[in-house]
């Protein structure tokens, strides 16, 4: 069972998102659709750079993957109950393996990913909670748009980060935490083993 397949998805289409142009009309300064706008449009630029190496601008995208996200919330999220038997060290080798996916196998694949434009639609506060962006991502060999639900939080420094993303109804961190505790239910809770088969698709 591939544990990650879940979270590569959400990865995969964040990582879709982040090569996207992006235009947004009437925003707010400092608004959460004017931060999805900036990430993209900083992304598309660090892809457009003719004297970038490949490796200079995985370099510069895993940065705003790890900037952007809010990993540790996400890597302790889809852990659910679970959560509970990580000890300090395993929790800190946990997220940097975390980490490590977003930068060594999605940074890298961004670079053969097609061109798009995202539009920002509408957004909905939700309070405590955070807010949710909507939008449509369109590919220049696809007409048909894909609808994007962004969920943008702010961590405890008062900064924007994305916490999970709906595409076609589907929450993807939701739906990784259920691929994690159905592994771990059957590995007797074991955080280490989860960890284990973790590092063996990271090879």
């Amino acid at each position: 069972m591939k544990i990650f397949k879940s979270l590569a998805f959400f990865l995969y289409i964040l990582a879709f998102v982040f090569f996207c142009e992006v235009t947004y009309a009437d925003q707010n300064p400092d608004s959460p659709e004017e931060y999805i706008q900036f990430i993209g449009d900083r992304t598309l630029g660090i892809l457009k750079r003719e004297d970038y190496a490949s490796i200079e601008k995985i370099d510069q995208i895993s940065k705003i993957f790890t900037a952007n996200l809010s990993v540790k919330r996400i890597a302790y999220f889809v852990l659910g109950p679970y959560r509970k038997n990580l000890s300090p060290i395993e929790s800190e080798r946990y997220i940097n393996l975390v980490k490590r996916f977003i930068s060594e196998v999605y940074a890298k694949r961004l670079l053969s990913y097609p061109h798009g434009i995202m539009n920002v639609n509408n957004s909905k506060d939700r309070g405590k909670l955070g807010i949710i962006i909507n939008s449509s991502i369109t590919f220049a060999d696809n007409p048909n748009p894909i609808r994007i639900d962004w969920w943008v939080i702010e961590n405890n420094r008062g900064q924007l980060k994305i916490f999970d993303i709906r595409v076609s109804g589907v929450w993807m961190a939701q739906e990784q935490r259920s691929t994690f505790t159905a592994f771990l239910s059957k590995n007797n809770g074991s955080i280490n083993k989860l960890m284990e088969r973790m590092e063996v698709q990271l090879e």
